[in-house]
């Protein structure tokens, strides 16, 4: 058993934006031969987490601030299907008397997003389905106290219902994270509530992250990606589109409750550029 600054110290991994935490979709798809590109800069920061179920803070840790450069793109190869790609570089750090830190791109993800059916006019009900892969970006460090992910190959499954009522939407996903090495597989839950107005649209969105199985911190013979990281968060987005190409994003987030991850609360901003 590591000692008890140690065990406290070796959550943050679980806490960086890593492989863990889900890659969340509505049912918005592409026009054929349409695309956007997206980047975006997210600071968040806790220094407050859960150790197994326990909320515990240490001076040890200190407040942990990890700041997430991404990109993100969207191509429309039919009206029905778009390829998405995501790519962040995560800055990690701790200002804790361990004083660690990793900065490093951390993960690939791409992802086929098809809508399968279309039913209803005023009131439409979208049904699409989602499959990708998630792999390591470089050859970051993966078992540390501080790094930027868990360095796991994962295939990604998603089923996203959507219902849009004139200007406003509500969609439901459903996923499966089938994660390689000793990480345990997640199941990711997002829901997000939408309303446009002129060129403003403003959402709402629920995400939990459920783990199946996993070490919690501290157990013996544990490794960092094999923590059974769970999670609740809350967050809201204002996306106000500047010209029919151009358009800017502002969003925040909190977490409510988790199992081996941290208290975190952070926001973004981003630009959209659609060709």
């Amino acid at each position: 058993m590591p000692c008890r600054v140690h065990v406290w110290v070796v959550l943050l991994l679980a806490m960086l934006a890593g492989p863990a935490i889900a890659y969340d979709l509505n049912g918005f798809v592409r026009a054929k031969g349409q695309g956007d590109a997206a980047p975006s800069v997210t600071v968040e920061s806790y220094d407050e987490f859960w150790v197994g179920t326990t909320e515990v803070s240490d001076p040890g840790v200190g407040e942990v601030e990890t700041t997430s450069l991404t990109v993100w793109l969207a191509y429309g190869i039919t009206d029905d299907l778009t390829l998405i790609a995501n790519l962040p570089w995560v800055d990690a750090d701790s200002d804790g008397t361990g004083g660690f830190g990793e900065s490093d791109l951390q993960d690939l993800t791409v992802l086929g997003k098809y809508r399968f059916a279309s039913v209803g006019s005023h009131a439409r009900s979208q049904f699409l389905g989602a499959f990708g892969l998630r792999t390591p970006a470089s050859s970051y460090e993966d078992n540390l106290p501080v790094d930027v992910g868990d360095g796991t190959t994962d295939w990604l499954a998603r089923f996203v219902y959507q219902l849009e009522i004139g200007a406003f939407y509500v969609s439901q996903q459903v996923g499966f994270d089938l994660r390689g090495d000793d990480a345990p597989n997640g199941t990711p839950l997002y829901t997000e509530l939408g309303y446009t107005f002129g060129r403003t649209t403003v959402n709402a969105a629920y995400s939990k992250l459920l783990a199946a199985g996993g070490t919690d911190i501290g157990d013996p013979g544990f490794t960092f990606p094999s923590n059974e990281e769970e999670y609740d968060r809350v967050g809201a987005k204002v996306f106000v589109r500047a010209s029919d190409r151009i358009g800017v994003s502002l969003g925040g987030f909190t977490t409510l409750d988790g199992r081996n991850t941290g208290k975190t609360t952070g926001g973004s901003v981003g630009l959209d550029v659609r060709f």
